[in-house]
């Protein structure tokens, strides 16, 4: 193995860990792109990309229905109109 292997394989586990890292946190880029002529716009448009895995999402998902159904308990309770 020489130096040029071992920079190869750090490299690699370090883009590993960060690929690891971004779908399990998730991340959100954002951008905006306009087409103008002579100073007048004529099309924007407005980006936003999300990266996560599909297990963050869900987990997400579920966390934030947990913590509505609480919030929820907390609240006084409407009357119910049963036809």
């Amino acid at each position: 193995m020489t130096a040029d292997d071992d920079a190869l394989d750090t490299e690699q586990i370090v883009l590993g860990d960060l690929l690891n890292h971004v779908l399990d946190k998730g991340v959100v880029i954002g951008g905006t792109v306009t087409i103008s002529v002579a100073d007048i716009d004529l099309l924007l448009v407005d980006l936003r990309l999300l990266l996560t895995s599909v297990e963050t999402s869900v987990r997400r998902h579920a966390n934030a229905l947990m913590r509505q159904n609480a919030e929820g308990m907390d609240a006084t309770p409407h009357e119910r109109t049963d036809a």
